[in-house]
């Protein structure tokens, strides 16, 4: 990574070789116009930066409540009841299944 001093030297030579007056004033323009205030934070390019408001943060962050059908809820009942009845199968049991599977 390139220290201060060398960016500065750099910044310099690339001006003083550059003939192009609108990339020049831009640049004059752009240091003229920034803030002698060094402790302020720098100015947001993106909306995205803005920071939200409080009820911007609720809004995004609120939580929705989903109607299921019917039929998933009787799967998922159903699921409940096979796991508290030890119906399970281990990862060792179903990659067992699955190889065996996938030999046909």
């Amino acid at each position: 990574m390139e220290n201060l001093n060398d960016i500065k030297i750099k910044l310099i030579q690339k001006i003083c070789e550059s003939q192009d007056y609108y990339l020049l004033s831009s640049l004059l323009k752009t240091f003229e116009n920034k803030s002698k205030n060094i402790v302020a934070e720098p100015e947001s390019v993106y909306e995205s930066e803005r920071p939200m408001t409080e009820e911007e943060v609720d809004e995004y962050f609120k939580e929705e409540e989903l109607e299921l059908p019917s039929e998933i809820l009787e799967i998922l009942k159903l699921s409940e009841n096979q796991i508290k009845n030890g119906h399970v199968y281990s990862n060792i049991e179903v990659n067992a299944y699955f190889e065996e599977w996938l030999k046909d």
